[in-house]
């Protein structure tokens, strides 16, 4: 029978002889319980040898509806694969004669046959339609936003079928989400309590050329986003290239309007302001730190009655933001080192670090270099809160304090700024729109002897350029890329992401090393050709108390566009070790480009993570902030490996 039922068809005979040894026969009498409906506890996954078995929830007010299945057939896999409770009852309809895999067992198998796995992924997705929440909902806003006009009331349904990993409370009618009404608003403009409409845009239009002197603009906290207030109630927002930027926008305003209602609910009925828990009260003056009362009756009066509008330009033959955000870059690069991208010798290396703006410069910069230890000895000193964390580097408190000292010691920011300039770092003032900042660095300038400790203290022996870009946005990464890499052509040795992800294995504060991504839209697996080039067993003895995992990552479409089936799925299935946004997006261009010959064939690619959350940890995801002393030694490690790499090469 294994050699016959899919997926345990595709495994090897001693595979199948080794299930057998540690698999149960049991035997059920009719009626018997096979599976209890709520369990959390057994995960046992059952092949039906002989006899057949109803299938039933519980809840369902109609006890007509019940599934038959027989003899030949497997069930109960999702309790082991998803870690979920049994979400029905199964009883055996006549004597029925099983074999019990234990769950753990049945993972093993999952973990150790590829062909095991991508079948059962298959039949997941294809016949059980465990992703068909994500497709209605995104159809469903693609379509909106292709007519220009977004409705939140048809969304919010599809929205609440997801049940996002970052917002659990979604479905309860009741109870407050205070957490993820946090990540929510701290991603949306700072006045998304007080409008009613928002007007979104990939460009600014004629008549608003000038919106920056005309209206003012509106700050969000933890996304980098463009926005302007137009007039009480309205403000317009400038999103960033591809979809990810308006998915995001879109999706935070779905959770915000799920809360919201709960919260209005709750103080436009009996009580008031008191029928909010001491806890949430709490909760909310962290949100709304200034003005919680009054953002609370602004949330009671507004009915999130959102009207969203989505305009962009056809037939646009003027410069994108990317298009000009790279022509900056040109320009720059000549003013750094007196040559035009077009005009590179043949010997002339670009390399291309996507990470934070601060690591990079910080471990180049010969002030912080020289003034380290005098920048920890004052926090030391002073009883700085960061001091007395254990840190393994002092120069990674040193990084960690630094904005801190500047402001104790501002005399110090002219000299700092000097003696980077003359280390030839070069820092972009405007980002075009894209919100990615840029710094330049010509290493034949960089004063190499009083550089971090932790990389080569010489540079190296071909004259190069470091373009450091900050983080891009989910799909936007592909344009961003895609300019970078027709600017630089065959100049281009290395590209290297850097970045921030949910981890789906170890703790926060780990690292993992990316040995290819999952496509989360479409299923796909893109390896990296050649291998990520990051020395792993060296990035482990630079972190000896965090643990570097290597496996694929899962590149998905949002923060908010993941529920923990999704996350379960590609944890197990793809052996993916986390989760980030941009990953597939550079990796599919710079392929593209390698087979078009305008990128050369041995560039090199390195891609690391530091763990900043834990999706499936309600107590360590997102909404969690991350400590420095969990945050800055993994990031600060990750940016010594790239650069000693760089310079190795």
């Amino acid at each position: 029978m294994l050699e016959q039922i899919i997926p345990f068809r595709y495994l090897t005979p001693g595979q199948r002889e080794a299930l057998l040894t540690d698999a149960v026969e049991e035997v059920f009498e009719p009626d018997a319980v096979l599976i209890e409906q709520g369990d959390r506890a057994d995960t046992r996954v059952f092949l039906l040898l002989e006899g057949s078995v109803r299938v039933r929830d519980r809840n369902d007010p109609d006890p007509g509806h019940v599934k038959v299945i027989t003899a030949g057939h497997y069930l109960g896999e999702r309790a082991a694969l998803f870690d979920e409770p049994r979400g029905l009852e199964v009883l055996a309809a006549d004597r029925v004669r099983a074999l019990a895999i234990p769950g753990d067992r049945f993972l093993r198998l999952v973990h150790e046959s590829t062909g095991f796995a991508q079948a059962l992924g298959g039949i997941l997705r294809s016949k059980q339609g465990i992703f068909d929440s994500f497709t209605r909902f995104h159809v469903a806003l693609l379509q909106q936003i292709s007519e220009g006009a977004v409705h939140l009331e048809r969304l919010l349904p599809l929205y609440e079928a997801l049940h996002p990993a970052l917002h659990p409370r979604v479905s309860s009618r009741d109870a407050l989400d205070v957490t993820a009404l946090a990540y929510a608003v701290r991603r949306l403009p700072d006045n998304v309590t007080r409008t009613l409409a928002f007007f979104l845009t990939d460009k600014l239009p004629d008549l608003y050329a000038d919106a920056g002197e005309r209206f003012a603009e509106v700050p969000t906290t933890a996304r980098r986003r463009t926005v302007f207030e137009m007039l009480p109630g309205k403000s317009m927002v400038l999103i960033r290239d591809g979809r990810s930027d308006v998915l995001d926008f879109i999706c935070c305003l779905c959770l915000y309007a799920i809360e919201a209602r709960k919260l209005r609910h709750r103080v436009r009925g009996a009580g008031g302001l008191d029928a909010i828990s001491p806890t949430d009260v709490d909760a909310l003056r962290t949100i709304w730190p200034n003005d919680t009362e009054e953002r609370i009756r602004e949330v009671a009066l507004h009915h999130e009655d959102f009207r969203i509008e989505v305009y962009r330009e056809a037939n646009d033959y003027n410069s994108g933001h990317a298009e000009t955000w790279c022509k900056q870059i040109a320009e720059a690069t000549r003013r750094l080192i007196g040559i035009d991208p077009a005009d590179l010798p043949a010997d002339y290396d670009v390399h291309v670090i996507s990470s934070n703006t601060h690591s990079v410069p910080n471990c180049l910069s010969p002030w912080l270099g020289r003034e380290a230890d005098r920048i920890v000895s004052w926090a030391r000193s002073t009883g700085h809160e960061l001091a007395d964390d254990g840190w393994q580097h002092d120069h990674d408190l040193a990084y960690a304090v630094a904005r801190e000292y500047l402001q104790a010691f501002p005399e110090e920011a002219a000299v700092r700024a000097e003696a980077e300039e003359a280390a030839g770092i070069l820092e972009l003032d405007w980002t075009a729109f894209t919100g990615i900042a840029v710094r330049l660095i010509d290493t034949s300038r960089v004063a190499w002897g009083d550089t971090d400790p932790g990389i080569p203290s010489s540079g190296p022996n071909r004259p190069s350029l470091i373009v450091n870009i900050d983080y891009a946005f989910g799909q936007q990464a592909q344009n961003i890329i895609a300019n970078l890499a027709s600017l630089f052509g065959r100049h281009l040795r290395s590209v290297n992401v850097l970045g921030k992800a949910g981890g789906l294995v170890g703790e926060r504060g780990h690292v993992a090393v990316a040995s290819g991504f999952v496509d989360v839209r479409e299923d796909q697996y893109l390896p990296i050709p050649g291998g990520n080039a990051v020395d792993v067993e060296r990035l482990r003895a630079r972190l000896p108390d965090r643990d570097v995992h290597l496996g694929n990552m899962l590149t998905v479409m949002g923060t908010l566009l993941q529920n923990r089936t999704m996350l379960h799925f590609n944890r197990h299935i793809w052996r993916c070790v986390g989760l980030e946004m941009e990953g597939a997006w550079y990796l599919r261009h710079i392929e593209q480009s390698v087979s078009r010959g305008s990128v050369r064939e041995d560039i090199r690619l390195r891609f690391l993570y530091y763990t900043s959350d834990l999706p499936l940890r309600h107590d360590s995801n997102l909404s969690a902030r991350l400590r420095a002393v969990e945050g800055i030694p993994p990031l600060y490690a990750t940016t010594r490996e790239v650069l000693t790499g760089i310079l190795e090469s």
